[in-house]
């Protein structure tokens, strides 16, 4: 009996030594069931509670290790936050679910979640460890509808809206710049005579400016840096004033632009540059290229990037001695072989695979889609090389496959990967399915 008693005296103790370790981790704090510490500093339960799809106008700052991540609470605007449905347990969304307008309260929230789910960053690109949590400090201000705070959103922005075209006026009227009013609503003061042509549709120009607010607050300059601003003319690259703008230039002028807020970055802030913005620009163009130089500089740089990934091709082959390939170009090396099963057309291959280019930078992994990539062998669903590949190994085997530019994405750019890529995959066959498997 008295064993038996000991026992469960023993058992006892180490559930609460492991309820107390679970408690002590943030001393003072509680747990919801989703993993969310949370502290109340003050509240109160008769104040309105925020619903879903409600802005809440908070002031918040971040800590991490006790360490100021970031702070809204000095913040000159407004910050609000919708509350949503959590996309993690324990989500700061559960946070606000629980708080009345007037209430301020601690939390702590998972940050590699918060960094993968939210930002779509690799918690080890910016410092985070599996055990970090950022500290919140919420105070909830203010709560309101979906509807109202659309309309407050149309209501500010009408009202910058006016208050930035009256700026404008009184600006053109006070320096006298009525009669420079192009039919576009652009000003185009003359500063220095230019001896060339005006560029057209498709050249290249090369440009020094110096951008301003209207209060004089500097934006961006060129003029005393080595890179100058160009960009090829028609084809959207900057903004609607410039393209308004430089047409109507000589090589080798200057002038002072203004640009009404709608032909510059409308209500979008960019940078240094806020919402509504109209801006000065002093312009001077450098230089012009013709659409036939453009297209034989591209042509030249093509051909070079064509020569340099053949060079590399073979550089990689020979600096990792694989010399085996199939009469196409695939090469290929195997890590691990068997007497397996080969793929065969109508069957569904199951792999795992790690795609590189050349220098080893990741380009995508099976990981990424599920436990597994399941290739319909035969049917041209992945890229000719790769599939070709696949055809090559036994069920449980391992293989490198390099394939050259011309059995990947070819000549052209894809997406993100660039012209003439040579990629690098690693593949484990897992299996062969029939399809009614």
């Amino acid at each position: 009996m008295k064993r038996k008693c000991l026992l469960f005296a023993s058992v006892c103790l180490t559930a609460m030594m492991m309820l107390s370790a679970c408690t002590q981790k943030y001393p003072g704090y509680k747990k919801t069931k989703n993993g969310l510490y949370y502290k109340f500093h003050s509240q109160n339960t008769a104040a309105q509670q925020p619903q879903l799809t409600d802005f809440l106008k908070v002031e918040m700052s971040c800590y991490l290790h006790d360490s100021l991540y970031y702070d809204w609470q000095g913040d000159q605007h407004e910050v609000f936050a919708q509350l949503r449905e959590p996309i993690f347990a324990g989500d700061l969304q559960e946070a606000y679910a629980m708080m009345h307008v007037g209430d301020s309260a601690s939390f702590y929230v998972k940050a590699d979640s918060v960094a993968v789910l939210y930002y779509e960053q690799d918690p080890d690109a910016v410092g985070l460890k599996a055990d970090d949590y950022f500290r919140y400090e919420v105070k909830l201000v203010e709560v309101k509808t979906e509807e109202e705070f659309q309309f407050e959103i149309e209501k500010m922005k009408k009202q910058m809206m006016e208050d930035s075209k009256q700026a404008l006026e009184n600006y053109v009227a006070e320096n006298h710049y009525d009669t420079y009013r192009e039919s576009s609503g652009v000003y185009i003061i003359p500063m220095e005579k230019g001896k060339g042509r005006c560029p057209v549709k498709g050249e290249k120009v090369e440009l020094d400016f110096a951008a301003t607010l209207l209060n004089g607050q500097p934006v961006g300059s060129t003029f005393d840096s080595p890179d100058k601003f160009s960009f090829v003319l028609g084809e959207g690259y900057t903004i609607q004033g410039w393209e308004e703008i430089v047409p109507k230039m000589h090589l080798g002028e200057r002038v002072k632009a203004i640009i009404p807020f709608e032909l510059a970055y409308g209500e979008h802030s960019v940078g240094s540059i806020p919402a509504y913005a109209n801006l000065v620009y002093d312009i001077k163009l450098l230089k012009i290229t013709t659409a036939e130089e453009l297209q034989r500089q591209a042509e030249e740089d093509l051909k070079a990037l064509k020569n340099d990934s053949e060079k590399a091709f073979w550089d990689y082959l020979t600096a990792n001695g694989i010399t085996d390939h199939t009469a196409s170009g695939v090469f290929y090396a195997k890590s691990v072989t068997t007497e397996g099963a080969r793929p065969q057309e109508g069957q569904t291959a199951r792999i795992k695979f790690v795609a590189t280019y050349l220098d080893g930078t990741l380009l995508g992994d099976s990981d990424q889609l599920g436990e597994y990539y399941d290739v319909a062998y035969g049917k041209g669903t992945v890229l000719r090389g790769l599939e070709e590949g696949i055809g090559l190994m036994h069920v449980g085997e391992k293989a490198r496959f390099v394939l050259p530019y011309t059995l990947a994405y070819g000549e052209n750019a894809y997406g993100n990967i660039p012209a003439y890529s040579n990629l690098v995959f690693d593949v484990e066959l897992l299996d062969v399915l029939d399809n009614q498997e």
